[in-house]
């Protein structure tokens, strides 16, 4: 196929350019350095050659005698005197001149051959001069020697070079001037002091590998690229060409070779499906109440396809600014999760997010971000109480993601502008998480409506006091709605005390007695100043009116659209519990009365949420009853939720309700706290009605 290139683009020949740069290296001159011992050595062996020489002349001594001054003695008979003679070392015949060439072999310059020859016979022509008189030259000649052999060695000799210096050395023998030298033995004395001192010399520069590697390095580096210039039309390759690596590099970023997807779709579609059944069975380990809500389960797929989906953004944002893929949408998708579903399922999101963000972009440093992008967010959101803290925990998972992308730009990045990238990473990772949250924020509220999730910011609604059913409450049973607004406020604190949900549990407290309004003036605490109309009814009747009051909240929540776990508030607040007023009403008539007719028909509270409400709730109206009688105190207030908890627990209405021990112990704390809260003592102002006129 002929490819053609769209635009104009110039292309690096990395092999062209890597072909010049290796013929740099090759072409790098070997670089030396020297070695000060050869020197020395070299210097060391002329010296003892010369010395050997020496000693080598020196007279030896007969062999009756060792002492150096030789006596001889002559007898006159006659005087009878005794003559003694003495001769020293001076007068005594030097040994022969191959008994010295053989001392100096011996010496250790066996390999030197004749030219050992010729320094004895110029040492003893130099000691017969000095016994005329004449000047002695020797002590020059071994200069000489020595400075023709520093000179040579001062230039450098190579190991490679060195047979070829002592060749010239012995073939063409420099001019070395000797003073006081007779004409005659000149050349003699020139050619043997080249021939010592090539037989002597050393290679004094080794070669340096390091030196060499780094002019190689410094030689290749300086070689510009080979550069292809493609302009719009040119001809890439014609169809039947061999194809070049830089054409290959061309084709592939003008992006016109279309590869075969089948076999990397399938691949992906497997790895995807692994990924999703991978998160499914850890949600099924640790979450399994999800799997029964098929509306939770539905959305968390959605998830799955939005992760699928917004992992293909850093692909295209990333083309020509890498940094920039650090807005990644998975922030998105870890404030949806944390507060669509509980903190243990939205962890498990990063596991599909980061395998579709590596698969869409090939990239270790975004699959890992996104990861991380994910699960921070879940520590700061999925605990918010209100709409400000709302605000802040966006905040701060911004900040925090902030040095997260910094950290993971360092690790996997690389260039001469590290600096700036992990600067700009940073600056992105924030505005990922800034622009994360707005937009995790507005797509709330539309998945929260189609799957009916009961989210945080759901309950933060519910809470309003403006919401149309309380205001129902409100105006149509005042007296029920300050109750159920105290009952929230406990049960909201009651909630923190054990660890519930406490904006659950008080919105749920909210709405509880919601059904209420259909007949208000039936209950107590909307009876101001009017009689008790229960006074002419029958009890059973009494109770079918009171019990009628959840079933009529039941249908109010589906009118206002009520989330199932506030409607259970309604459903749950008095269980199977005996209204015991009325039932006690009952024996005074008929002692053999069946108590499951003054029985409320509802369902035993099976979370711990609902049971706070209908703690909260009963306790709330005993104590009203109780403060109606006499002054509540804190002891009295403690008996009082002491009973009504063990009358509860007594008949089994908190059995499904999760609560253990403990959790009673510190919820019957948080009551009496809030009852002493709010029955506090107050001063009694003059003019005003004392408690004693009640």
């Amino acid at each position: 196929e002929t490819f053609i290139a769209p635009r104009f683009e110039v292309f690096v020949d990395e092999e062209a350019t890597e072909s010049n740069r290796e013929t740099a290296r090759l072409n790098t001159e070997v670089q030396y350095k020297r070695n000060p011992e050869s020197a020395n050595q070299v210097t060391v062996r002329l010296l003892s050659f010369f010395e050997a020489v020496r000693q080598a002349a020196i007279p030896i001594p007969p062999a009756e005698s060792t002492d150096p001054i030789a006596s001889t003695s002559t007898t006159v008979a006659a005087s009878e005197e005794t003559q003694q003679t003495t001769t020293t070392s001076t007068t005594l015949p030097r040994p022969e001149q191959a008994v010295q060439v053989e001392s100096v072999q011996a010496s250790g310059f066996l390999v030197l051959g004749d030219v050992v020859d010729e320094f004895v016979a110029i040492y003893n022509r130099d000691l017969d001069r000095g016994l005329v008189e004449e000047p002695v030259v020797f002590g020059t000649i071994e200069d000489e020697t020595l400075d023709l052999a520093n000179q040579l060695l001062a230039d450098g000799i190579k190991e490679v070079d060195l047979a070829g210096v002592r060749q010239t050395l012995v073939a063409d023998p420099p001019f070395i001037f000797v003073a006081g030298l007779p004409e005659e033995e000149r050349d003699v004395v020139q050619s043997t002091i080249s021939r010592l001192v090539a037989a002597e010399l050393r290679s004094n520069l080794e070669r340096d590998d390091a030196a060499t590697a780094a002019l190689e390095e410094s030689n290749a580096s300086s070689v510009t690229d080979v550069t292809i210039v493609f302009r719009e039309g040119d001809t890439i390759v014609s169809r039947g060409e061999l194809v070049s690596s830089v054409q290959e590099e061309a084709i592939a970023f003008y992006d016109l070779l279309v590869p075969e997807e089948g076999p990397r779709y399938l691949a992906t579609t497997i790895l995807g499906a692994l990924a999703v059944l991978l998160a499914a069975f850890f949600l099924w380990r640790v979450a399994p109440a999800q799997w029964t809500e098929p509306r939770h389960f539905a959305l968390l797929g959605v998830l799955l396809v939005l992760a699928a989906l917004a992992a293909r953004i850093p692909e295209i944002v990333t083309a020509e600014n890498t940094q920039a893929g650090y807005v990644l949408p998975a922030m998105v998708l870890g404030y949806l999760a944390a507060i669509l579903f509980d903190p243990r399922t939205a962890t498990l999101m990063a596991i599909p997010v980061a395998f579709f963000t590596g698969i869409a972009t090939g990239d270790p440093g975004l699959t890992v971000f996104a990861a991380g992008a994910t699960v921070t967010p879940i520590a700061f959101v999925s605990s918010v109480s209100s709409r400000r803290e709302l605000r802040v925990a966006v905040a701060l998972s911004a900040v925090t993601l902030a040095p997260l992308g910094a950290a993971t730009e360092w690790m996997f990045g690389a260039g001469e502008t590290m600096g700036r990238n992990v600067a700009a990473a940073a600056g992105f990772a924030f505005l990922g998480g800034v622009v994360g949250g707005l937009v995790a924020q507005g797509l709330l509220s539309f998945l929260e409506n189609l799957f009916r999730v009961t989210t945080t910011l759901t309950l933060l609604d519910l809470t309003d006091r403006n919401h149309p059913a309380l205001r129902l409450v409100e105006d149509k049973a005042p007296g029920t709605f300050n109750h159920s607004i105290l009952v929230g406020t406990m049960a909201g604190k009651a909630a923190r005390a054990i660890g519930a949900d406490p904006l659950l549990a008080q919105a749920a407290a909210y709405y509880h007695d919601i059904g209420k309004t259909e007949h208000p003036e039936f209950f107590i605490e909307n009876q101001f100043g009017v009689s008790n109309p229960h006074d002419e009814l029958p009890p059973e009747e009494s109770a079918e009116i009171v019990r009628s009051h959840v079933l009529d909240g039941l249908r109010l929540a589906r009118q206002f659209r009520l989330p199932k776990e506030v409607t259970d508030g309604i459903r749950m607040h008095h269980g199977t519990g005996l209204m015991r007023f009325f039932y006690h009403k009952a024996l005074e008539t008929d002692p053999a009365v069946d108590p499951e007719l003054f029985r409320h028909r509802g369902i035993r509270p099976n979370r711990k949420e609902m049971a706070i409400v209908m703690l909260c709730d009963a306790v709330e109206g005993a104590a009203r009853a109780l403060s109606q009688r006499e002054d509540p105190t804190p002891d009295s207030l403690r008996k009082l939720v002491e009973s009504i908890v063990g009358e509860k627990v007594d008949d089994g209405q908190l059995d499904e309700s999760a609560l253990t021990f403990g959790d009673l112990t510190r919820l019957k704390d948080s009551l009496v706290e809030a009852l002493v809260g709010y029955y506090h003592a107050r001063i009694h102002y003059p003019g005003f009605p004392q408690a004693a006129a009640k």
